[in-house]
């Protein structure tokens, strides 16, 4: 049959089926929900389907290949028949969408004996190829093998890794969370600790951050305001996961990085559980490196290990639905529930500043300072310091204020105590985590799956002051999370097979701000207030709920910024396949769309209000001290306040659609080809009430959605040509050898989809009582309150503009250019797969890709370089605003698409099944990532909105092209699991001991920002700095040549200034650092884990194991990155960096040693 014919029998079949009154219902079901989603829906990461195929071809004794033989393939714990066939023309059978499980294998044929397989292993998400050989005899005789227990992988391109149930459950685990198991991934760069991988911070063969697909029974688990994905189900609810590091198949898209395809137990047709429970204690912990270089001044004792408490408990059941004398679900329906709750107790100590009695009835008299009356700068002094009269406010205020409970710190300057007020707060942090599953057989020919994962966090904050009304946080950092799926599947014949799914992720985060329902302005006595809400009272510069400094009078009051958040993400992810076995040849082809609802409160700043009281009015317009502070409070004087007027609730939406069609072709015995390709759109960003706007970047004109002709999507555009061809395969050298390549495009995140909410510009706005003027209060008092302006008109933006000019200029957030790309990733890979001996299976294989229209975050309206030195010279904010192409602007971001990298990368595996007694899971990578900037997807902000290097400099850009952020050059992972054999006492030990080491991320050297609007980098030879022997320096490690050494290799890139004779002098040329970006390298970190447990028989059918994990076995001190800042200092005619005193220390390790001590029950 050629090629065409095959393509047109293929699609007249799969048109007859999709017409089919079954399809129909499910179709239907789909396109409800879809449908809406095109004008307003939105998409986030594919989701595909977990399940497996098996695939096989059958041989007679002469090795010619056998029609017509019949083939049944039985899932071993459920006895449920997942194939019942006859092989095609070629001797091969194909079984598509079986749930990962062990099967059993029958073939029979005329003159053959029959022969049975057992015991063949379908994993998550792979092609399980197998190669029958029959024997000459009766069909009534019957030969029975077992499947080999490590396959080579013969009917696939891609490179992928397996963590399998033996290893999700005996493997240790910080915290036994389940993600901590990528660390054995080859390829895999994280921002955590060796063996606790930060799942916002994954890099899977050099991808960006925040790209990485991860999927939890076919569906989605990232959330789309963010681009992380959502915690993971306990290892109890884990059966095993896929991880395809490079050229996934085409059923696979929006995603530049990795697949991680995560599956849950089902039940079987044996009821099993287990109830266990989990203790960590600092007790058995190692205290850190510096705590021990820490020496209390008045007990002489180093510093104690931190607090950490941990328990968990939880417990999970499987097996056939059973309803006495109802109902027998045996061999038809099968249920799976695991429930799993953590308490993580812990100890906050609050010390704040308070004032005294007396203070708060106006007598300062302890004050060493004079203390003016306000009205102006020749005022005279209050008599003995004895201030009023006072603000009812304050008064009210203060009697809510707890008094001083303890002596606290002495303040010489001021004549008083700091820290006097302390207070012990006891939280408990809970998470609790349930996975349901139900596996129901309709008929022989359908089956369907319900799935259901929920995830609940809850992270109490400490209550400042112990008043709900007067804190200065948030009371909680509560997230929950839903995520249930159906999966129908469909088994038109043999060779014809539908799958239809559909997810929903529903996930909230919330922030209570303090004060709320208590009726704050009659409790405080301020009677105008913007909202019902404690407003933020600041004293002095320094601001901070815990500050306790000498400049503050009294610790803050009143909410701080960012207290208030509603984030609720509902994500719809239905999508459908449809499977077509036509003689070699393996058709799949779907469709799949994804749209996104983001509904966000999130005010960055103060909706509530902030009020300064900076000690100058009672000072007679001087620098204000703690004590004139709170006299400017008791007088209810202040200095300067502002509130945000946030814009209104926004509902993000867009869409992501992709169609994909993938031929895996079995063109010979020994050769497959992976054939595939994929089409997708994404859609730019709309707001659901249009309150939405962003600056133009090229006019500095704001454009608002709906409005004077701008789009709904503000005139921004997605490619609507988003095409990705994939090819490869695989060909089986010899029964033990197999190599394979391929080469594919992805498209990854848009980056604008991303990032949580924006404060548009119109639309949230800032009113401020700015500074009147030396020892001049507002016009209001405290009692009075602030203020209150129009609310917006949110049919005219515009007007928030009017009148900002370059003395004042109007603040902007994040813009875009006008066309978003997906970013586009070209991945290739060539390796060969080959069996040793002792069932270990080697694997090499070169990786490599090169990444195009990466988002960047580039600074805008900023100065030009040619009038960089004037604007330096004047050192003035109007004189840089007057430089600026727009000058009523502020310096503001553009995201761009402008970005590049490239990865290469050698990876070796060596593995083991686990099979008599015996698993093995190693690898080594040898990389090296490059880009040209990393700072939006980088390890320490993994979301952050940093501008690259030199992005002012226009041309220079390409100056900033080295290794990446994210880079390891080198990583070695080893594991192995392993059960003892013997007598009884020494029977059933088992042991599992991992090694994890790879050497440092990289460090960038910067400086001082000199020129307004970039980064700088210093001059010199970077790579002096590392100190042969570093040494300890106080309660740190100096890494690097400390700043202030008389030969330190670097000096400062200009222009530096410095005031000589009166005159302000240019002292350093203007220019960039010849310091290349990331020339230095952070430590590299050694983990030896171990896990060590033993199992006792109490029952036939009931075993109890006791557990014992060690992490960091040999307390070996694995250190953070050292500073890298440095600061410009000039110094007569010349400019330092001497006064850098924190350059090249490190003052922060990895954790040290830890063991957690874990029991079970299981049946």
């Amino acid at each position: 049959m050629n090629f065409t014919k095959t393509i047109k029998k293929a699609l007249y079949q799969v048109g007859c089926i999709l017409l089919s009154p079954t399809a129909m219902v499910m179709l239907g079901l789909i396109g409800w929900c879809v449908l809406p989603g095109i004008s307003s829906g939105s998409g986030v990461a594919y989701a595909q389907n977990t399940n497996a195929t098996i695939r096989g071809q059958v041989f007679d004794p002469t090795g010619a290949l056998v029609p017509s033989a019949k083939v049944v393939i039985v899932n071993e714990q459920t006895n449920v028949v997942v194939f019942n066939g006859v092989s095609d023309s070629a001797g091969a059978f194909v079984a598509p969408q079986v749930i990962p499980g062990t099967y059993r294998i029958t073939v029979s044929a005329d003159g053959l004996k029959q022969a049975v397989i057992n015991g063949l292993i379908a994993t998550v998400a792979q092609i399980a190829s197998i190669n029958i050989s029959m024997q000459l005899g009766g069909t009534a005789e019957v030969v029975t093998v077992e499947a080999r227990g490590e396959q080579l992988d013969r009917s696939t391109s891609d490179v992928s890794s397996l963590i399998s149930p033996q290893e999700v459950q005996n493997l240790p685990l910080q915290q036994r969370a389940t993600e901590n198991l990528l660390s054995f991934i080859p390829g895999v760069a994280h921002g955590g600790a060796g063996n606790q991988p930060s799942t916002s911070q994954l890099s899977i063969n050099g991808s960006r951050t925040l790209n990485t697909e991860v999927l939890l029974n076919g569906v989605s688990t990232i959330v789309a305001s963010t681009g992380t994905p959502a915690t993971l189900p306990s290892p109890d609810g884990v059966d095993q996961f896929r991880v395809i590091t490079t050229n996934a198949p085409s059923e696979y898209g929006r995603t530049s990085g990795a697949v991680i395809s995560v599956n849950t137990i089902s039940g079987t047709n044996v009821y099993h559980g287990n109830l266990y429970f989990l203790l960590r204690n600092e007790a058995l912990d190692a205290n850190k490196f510096f705590n021990k270089l820490t020496i209390n001044s008045t007990t002489g004792k180093v510093t104690p290990r931190a607090r950490d408490r941990f328990f968990q408990a939880g417990g999970s059941v499987g097996g056939p639905v059973r309803i006495p004398y109802l109902y027998n679900g045996r061999d038809k329906t099968f249920f799976f529930v695991n429930y799993d709750r953590t308490f993580s107790p812990s100890t906050t100590n609050l010390a704040f500043t308070t004032p005294t009695a007396a203070q708060r009835t106006g007598d300062l008299s302890n004050a060493p300072q004079k203390i003016y009356q306000p009205g102006s700068t020749t005022s005279p002094a209050f008599a003995n310091n004895k201030i009023g009269p006072i603000d009812p406010a304050a008064a009210k205020i203060l009697a809510l204020l707890p008094l001083p409970n303890t002596i606290g710190s002495y303040d010489a300057a001021n004549n008083r105590y700091t820290g006097n007020w302390t207070s012990q707060q006891n939280f408990q942090n809970t998470t609790v985590k349930l996975v349901a599953r139900v596996d129901e057989q309709l008929t022989l020919k359908d089956r369907l799956s319900f799935n259901v994962y929920r995830f609940t966090t809850s992270t109490p904050n400490p209550v400042s002051w112990n008043s709900t009304l007067l804190n200065t946080t948030w009371d909680c950092t509560c997230n929950n999370a839903w995520l249930p799926s159906i999966d129908y599947t469909r088994v038109w014949t043999p060779t014809l097979v539908m799958d239809l799914n559909m997810g929903f992720f529903r996930n909230v985060v919330l922030r209570n701000p303090p004060g709320v329902g208590q009726n704050a302005s009659q409790q405080l006595g301020i009677a105008s207030l913007p909202l019902d809400q404690t407003p933020e009272l600041i004293f002095g510069a320094t601001t901070g709920a815990t500050s306790t400094s000498s400049t503050n009078a009294i610790s803050d009051i009143g909410a701080d910024t960012n207290t208030n958040q509603v984030n609720i993400t509902n994500t719809y992810t239905p999508f459908g396949t449809v499977t077509k076995t036509v003689g070699p040849h393996t058709f799949k082809f779907g469709a799949s769309l994804r749209k996104n609802q983001f509904n966000s409160y999130n005010p960055a700043t103060s909706p509530e209000g902030q009020i300064l009281f900076d000690g100058t009015i009672t000072n007679h317009g001087a620098a204000g001290n703690p004590n004139t502070q709170i006299a400017d409070f008791l007088l209810g004087k202040i200095k300067t306040a502002q509130y945000e007027q946030s814009q209104p609730p926004t509902g993000r939406r867009n869409y992501n659609f992709g169609l994909f069609l993938q031929d895996d072709w079995r063109v010979t015995p020994k050769l497959t080809l992976n054939v595939g390709i994929r089409y997708e759109y994404e859609s730019p960003l709309t707001i659901a009430t249009n309150i939405y706007s962003r600056i133009d970047p090229v006019t500095g004109n704001l454009w608002a959605a709906g409005l004077n002709g701008v789009s709904r999507s503000l005139n921004i555009t997605t490619p609507k040509a988003n095409i990705s061809p994939r090819f490869g395969l695989a060909y089986s050298v010899n029964d033990k050898t197999v190599v394979r390549g391929a080469f594919g495009t992805f498209y990854g995140t848009i980056f604008q989809n991303l990032g949580g909410q924006l404060a548009y510009p119109g639309f949230d706005n800032v009113i401020s009582n700015n500074n009147l003027g030396t020892g001049v209060a507002q016009p209001f008092s405290l009692s009075q309150g602030l203020p209150l302006a129009p609310p917006p008109n949110l049919q005219n933006p515009f007007a928030a503009l009017v009148g900002s000019s370059a003395s004042n200029p109007y603040s902007v957030g994040i813009s875009f250019n006008d066309q978003n790309h997906m970013p586009l990733v070209q991945q290739w890979n060539v390796g060969v797969q080959r069996q040793l001996p002792l069932l270990l299976t080697l694997e090499v294989n070169y990786v490599g890709n090169h990444a195009l229209h990466l988002s960047y975050n580039l600074n805008e309206n900023v100065v030009p370089l040619s009038s960089v030195p004037a604007v330096t010279l004047a050192n003035t904010s109007v004189a840089t605003q007057n430089a600026s192409p727009f000058p009523n602007l502020k310096q503001f971001q553009v995201n761009n698409n402008s970005g590049g990298s490239n990865y290469n990368a050698l990876q070796v595996t060596v593995r083991r099944q686990f099979n008599t007694r015996l698993a093995v899971l190693s690898n080594y990578t040898f990389a090296k990532s490059m880009d040209d900037g990393s700072t939006i997807y980088n390890f320490s902000a993994p979301n952050g909105t940093a501008n690259s290097q030199y992005a002012v400099a226009g041309p220079n850009f390409i100056k900033d092209l080295a290794v990446s952020n994210i880079d390891v050059k080198h990583v070695v992972n080893i594991a192995m699991i392993y059960t003892t054999p013997g007598p009884w006492w020494l029977r059933n030990w088992h042991i599992s001991p991992v090694f994890i080491g790879h050497t440092g991320l990289p460090i960038n050297i910067t400086q001082t920002n000199e020129i307004p609007g970039s980064s700088q980098r210093p001059n010199g030879n970077a790579q002096l700095l590392k100190l042969a022997h570093p040494t300890t320096n106080g309660a740190a490690l100096q890494y690097y040549v400390s700043a202030s050494d008389p030969n330190f290799p670097l000096t400062a890139s200009g222009p530096v200034y410095n005031t000589i004779n009166g005159v302000r002098t240019q002292i350093v040329a203007t220019g960039f650092g010849n310091v290349s970006r990331d020339s230095n390298r952070a430590p590299g970190e050694v983990d030896f884990d171990a896990s060590v447990s033993k199992d006792f028989k109490i029952l036939e059918a009931l075993k109890f194991q006791f557990r014992v994990d060690a992490f960091n076995v040999i307390n070996h001190t694995n250190f953070q990155s050292p500073s890298g800042a440095l600061s410009v200092t000039a110094a007569g005619n010349a400019a330092t960096f001497a006064t850098s005193s924190g350059f090249g220390k490190i003052t922060g390790t990895q954790p040290a040693r830890t063991m957690q001590l874990s029991t079970r029950f299981f049946f």
